[in-house]
């Protein structure tokens, strides 16, 4: 009898296993994960741009012999930013680091995928790079003309870049 019970029971795993039928709501899902992979897939074959990683470092970050130490900046979902290149009198500031009311032209935006990587293809050029915050567009990066985050793109090249997000990290 148990013999017949678990035969029973293995031949409905195989049946119900070997369905093809889905419900919609799984399809689009699948539709849309292997759509996110193509894209990022796309994203990370370019021949000229900018290819990079968002990373989110947030909390106490001084070491401390009573604590164990942070796990460090970890890849993170946003959304990337592209200006023109932008100086930090062309922006309205909030505590140095988020920007609304930018005066340059946006050039494009592009979403990371889940561990922050993003890849952009552009013109020759020089580029002010943001995320989207809860606050505003935020940069942390300054050079000495007070450019925001700049960052060059050169003919036939791809620049990389690593964009530390730590708004809310003390150090």
């Amino acid at each position: 009898m148990g013999k017949l019970l678990l035969i029973g029971l293995s031949l409905l795993l195989t049946v119900c296993n070997g369905t093809q039928g889905t419900s919609g709501q799984e399809s689009e899902a699948q539709e849309s994960q292997q759509e996110l992979k193509a894209q990022t897939g796309q994203q990370m074959q370019i021949k000229q741009g900018i290819r990079g990683q968002i990373l989110w470092e947030a909390g106490n970050q001084m070491p401390s012999p009573d604590a164990p130490p942070s796990k460090g900046p970890r890849g993170v979902e946003r959304t990337v930013y592209i200006y023109e290149l932008t100086n930090s009198s062309q922006t309205t500031s909030q505590d140095g680091v988020f920007h609304t009311a930018i005066q340059t032209k946006l050039i494009t935006q592009v979403k990371t995928d889940a561990n922050g990587n993003f890849a952009v293809r552009l013109e020759p050029g020089r580029y002010s790079l943001f995320t989207k915050e809860e606050q505003g567009l935020y940069a942390n990066l300054l050079d000495g003309d007070m450019n925001i985050f700049p960052v060059e793109v050169k003919e036939g090249e791809v620049t990389t870049v690593e964009f530390l997000v730590n708004y809310n990290a003390f150090y």
